[in-house]
C-alpha cells in the first residue's frame, strides 16, 4: 500500500488537470458563429416588420395616428394662405328682433349689391327650401337677381328617409366605377326651390363627422336613388374651375377626376372607398376677404357715394363668394385641426384643399415598407454587432431624425410619415435582437 503522502500528490495533481469551468457556464470569449446569431436576428426582425406594416396598413394604428396628424396640421407650415380665390360673407349675427331663418329679401339685397362688383360666382351654403309666403313672397326677386349674377349655386340636404321626394328633373348623375357599396346612400334631399333656383347647380351640404363632432374628412358625393351627386364642396368646386361633372369620372377608393367638356382634366382629387377627401386644415381664417352679412349693404352704399369703405367689395372680383352662418348660435360647430369650426368654414377649407392640390398624402405603401423592413433589419443586427446600449443609441438617433423628418414633410409637402407604426417597429426590432442574443443556436449534446 502506497504512503499517505505519495497518495495525497496524485490527487492533487489530478485535481489540477481538471478543467477550470463548468460544462454549464457559457462562454465568456469570442461568438462561435456570429453570422447565425446575425441571421437570426434578421429574420426575426423581418417577421416582426411585415407585422407592423399589416398593422400600418390595415388601419390598427388610425386612432393614435390621426391625433398626432391634427397637431402636425395645426403648426404653421409653408403654404401660402389664406386663400385669394374664395370670400366669405359671414351671417355672424341673427338679432332677438329677425330670428332665423331669413326672408328671400335679406338674400336679395344682397346678392343685388355683389353684381356690381364682379364675383365669379356665389354659393348659399344654406337650406333655401322653405315654402312658407313668409319667405317666398319675394322669390320672384330673388329669381330675377340669380338670373343677373354670373353664377348661384345652392345647397340642399340629402336624408335617409326612403319616402321620395320630389327632385328636379335635369338631376345629373356623375360616372362612377368601382365598388360603390360604401358610398353614403340616401332615398330623399329638400331641395332649393324652382321659384328661384331655376337651372342653378346644387350640392348636398352634408357633412359627416367623427365622434365628438371631430372633423377631419369630408363626403364629396352621395347616392340618392339611382344618381351620384355632388357635394356642394364638389359643386362648387366644379363650377370654379369650369369643370363638367357629367364629362368627370370618379374611381371610388381612388379619386375623383375632375374635366372640362372637352375633357381636359383639371383636377384629380383623392378619395377613399366612402367617397370622401381628407382635409387639409391651415390655422387661421380661410379666406384673405371676409366680411359680416349685415355689412355688405352699407359697404356698397359707401363705394357708391365714394366714401372709404370698412371692407372693400371691390376684392370679390373674379373670387368665389360663400355666404353661410357663423353665428354662435350655429348647432352644429366642428372640432377640427385648427379649433372649432362652423359648417361654412369647413367647406371653405375642404374647397381650398381642392383649389390648391393641397392634399394629405400617405408614404406610399411601397416606399414606408422598404424603410420599415430595411431600419428593422439594420436594427437588429446592430444589436448583435454593437450590443444592447450601443443599438439603443443607434435606433434612438434613428427615432428621433424619423420624428423630425415626420414634421419637416409635412409642412413642406403634406407627406405623412406614420409616428405610432414607427415607434411599435422600434421597440419591436430592439427586443428581437435581444432575443436572438441570448438563444442557444447549438443543438444539446447527447449525454451517453
Amino acid at each position: 500500500m502506497p504512503p499517505a503522502n505519495s497518495l495525497g500528490i496524485k490527487v492533487l495533481s489530478a485535481v489540477a488537470e481538471l478543467p477550470s469551468r463548468s460544462p454549464t457556464t457559457p462562454l465568456l470569449g469570442p461568438e462561435p458563429n456570429p453570422k447565425r446569431r446575425v441571421a437570426l436576428a434578421a429574420g426575426l426582425s423581418l417577421l416582426w416588420g411585415i407585422f407592423t406594416l399589416l398593422a400600418q396598413f390595415s388601419g390598427a394604428l388610425d386612432a393614435f395616428e390621426q391625433p398626432l396628424v391634427d397637431w402636425r396640421q395645426s403648426l404653421n407650415t409653408a403654404t401660402p394662405h389664406p386663400s385669394d380665390q374664395l370670400g366669405l360673407i359671414a351671417i355672424d349675427n341673427i338679432p332677438a328682433e329677425r330670428p332665423w331663418p331669413w326672408s328671400r329679401l335679406d338674400y336679395s339685397l344682397v346678392l343685388r349689391s355683389l353684381i356690381d362688383y364682379a364675383p365669379q360666382s356665389v354659393v348659399f351654403e344654406m337650406n333655401l327650401n322653405d315654402r312658407d309666403t313668409e319667405y317666398t313672397s319675394f322669390d320672384d326677386t330673388f329669381s330675377h337677381i340669380v338670373q343677373r349674377a354670373n353664377t348661384v349655386v345652392f345647397a340642399s340636404t340629402v336624408m335617409s328617409r326612403t319616402t321620395p321626394t320630389q327632385l328636379p328633373n335635369n338631376l345629373g348623375s356623375i360616372p362612377i366605377h368601382g365598388d360603390i357599396r360604401m358610398i353614403l346612400r340616401f332615398g330623399s334631399a329638400t331641395w332649393p326651390l324652382d321659384t328661384f333656383a331655376g337651372t342653378s347647380p346644387v350640392g348636398a351640404n352634408n357633412l359627416e363627422a367623427d365622434s365628438g363632432l371631430r372633423m377631419r374628412r369630408l363626403p364629396l358625393i352621395f347616392i340618392l336613388g339611382d344618381k351620384v351627386i355632388p357635394s356642394l364642396v364638389l359643386q362648387a368646386t366644379a363650377q370654379f374651375l369650369g369643370a363638367d361633372l357629367a364629362s368627370s369620372e370618379i374611381q371610388v377608393g381612388r379619386a375623383i377626376f375632375l374635366r372640362s367638356k372637352g375633357g381636359k382634366l383639371l383636377r384629380t382629387v383623392p378619395i377613399d372607398n366612402e367617397g370622401r377627401m381628407d382635409i387639409r386644415f391651415h390655422p387661421g381664417p380661410a379666406t384673405s376677404w371676409q366680411a359680416s352679412f349685415d355689412n355688405v349693404l352699407v359697404y356698397d352704399d359707401q363705394i357708391q357715394n365714394n366714401i372709404r369703405p370698412g371692407g372693400d367689395l371691390r376684392g370679390l372680383s373674379k373670387r368665389q363668394v360663400w355666404i353661410g352662418r357663423t353665428d354662435p348660435g350655429e348647432r352644429e360647430r366642428f372640432n377640427t385641426a385648427v379649433g372649432q369650426l362652423s359648417r361654412v368654414e369647413v367647406q371653405l377649407q375642404a374647397e381650398r384643399t381642392i383649389l390648391d392640390q393641397d392634399y394629405v398624402r400617405p408614404l406610399p405603401p411601397m416606399i414606408l415598407a422598404a424603410l420599415y423592413l430595411l431600419i428593422g433589419v439594420a436594427g437588429a443586427a446592430a444589436l448583435i454587432r454593437l450590443g444592447p446600449l450601443h443599438a439603443a443609441a443607434l435606433l434612438g438617433i434613428t427615432s428621433a431624425f424619423w420624428f423630425e423628418s415626420s414634421i419637416f414633410f409635412f409642412r413642406l409637402y403634406n407627406v405623412i410619415l406614420p409616428l405610432p407604426s414607427f415607434a411599435m417597429l422600434v421597440f419591436g426590432t430592439f427586443a428581437v435582437g435581444l432575443l436572438a442574443s441570448y438563444w442557444d443556436l447549438e443543438p444539446e449534446s447527447d449525454s451517453r
